[in-house]
């Protein structure tokens, strides 16, 4: 019995393999990111000669589902006007300056 790996690579002169390998260490560089579980899937169909002869075309499909990085949730808030800001715009920014160099210049 001939090996499935060794089918593959006749197949278009192994691209289904060049594919599958590349899209499997993406799925795995993924799964490293996001401690989720990923896939490669390998189908293949067998479609029998048209005359019953001993012939057969073979189609291959590899498909990849890599795990999704989970964005983190973000803060706005909302003006009267229905707007998001990333500040409060209904409170006054403090006004801060730098203690260090004040220090520096102090001590002159």
């Amino acid at each position: 019995m001939r090996l499935i790996t060794d089918v593959l690579r006749d197949i278009r002169k192994g691209r289904a393999v060049d594919q599958a390998t590349k899209l499997l260490a993406e799925v795995v560089r993924a799964v490293d990111e996001t401690h989720k579980p990923g896939e490669v899937t390998i189908k293949i169909k067998v479609k029998p000669d048209k005359d019953g002869g001993a012939g057969k075309t073979l189609s291959v499909e590899v498909k990849a589902k890599r795990p999704e990085t989970d964005l983190p949730d973000a803060v706005f808030f909302s003006d009267a006007g229905g707007d998001l800001h990333r500040s409060d715009p209904s409170q006054t920014e403090m006004q801060l300056e730098d203690a260090s160099a004040r220090g520096r210049s102090g001590a002159n």
